[in-house]
């Protein structure tokens, strides 16, 4: 089965664009609220190994439930200043980040649903990578 990776894949050029749109609009947005020393993660990276794992691991768990079309869903977050959980560096506290879940492509009425339960929520999800800020 083909990916159409051809179809997701953009230029420097557009990757920019975006970059400059959010920095001008929600990254303001968010920073005006935060310590002018402390501007709010902005890049989040993690080991390329890791992350195949874990799309290995969700594929396989999904395969198991007879999804057929498998999608990881990337959502936004945010550290709590404190007491979050003893692998988080607490530099990091207060900090955005992003984490990984397993997504059922299958159905568009359960992509479209903001409050949507199914039968994917018990599986792992993925956090911990590096997020830049803190530097």
């Amino acid at each position: 089965m083909m990916s159409n990776l051809e179809k997701h894949l953009i230029t420097k050029k557009e990757s920019d664009l975006l970059a400059s749109e959010y920095e001008k609009t929600n990254y303001g947005a968010i920073n005006s609220k935060r310590p002018a020393n402390k501007p709010d993660a902005r890049h989040f990276s993690y080991d390329l190994e890791v992350l195949q794992d874990y799309i290995n691991l969700i594929r396989e768990e999904m395969g198991k439930r007879g999804v057929n079309k498998k999608g990881i869903r990337v959502t936004l977050g945010k550290y709590p200043d404190n007491n979050f959980d003893p692998r988080l560096d607490p530099i990091c506290s207060g900090y955005q980040t992003i984490f990984f879940s397993a997504e059922n492509m299958d159905s568009a009425e359960q992509i479209e649903s903001v409050s949507r339960t199914n039968d994917l929520e018990d599986l792992p999800q993925m956090n911990y990578g590096q997020i830049r800020p803190p530097y």
